[in-house]
């Protein structure tokens, strides 16, 4: 394997990943927004 291909291979699994990375944020960013913000704002403190 020459260092090209790996290189060329390197990449695919990379934008794989940061792909998945972005669908998963996605999927997960409403199911996790409850947990995030806080029920109580200042002004009701």
């Amino acid at each position: 394997m020459t260092y090209k291909e790996r290189a060329v291979l390197y990449s695919r699994v990379g934008l794989i990943l940061t792909a998945l990375a972005m669908i998963a944020g996605v999927v997960a960013e409403p199911l996790l927004r409850p947990v995030w913000s806080s029920r109580l704002t200042i002004a009701q403190r």
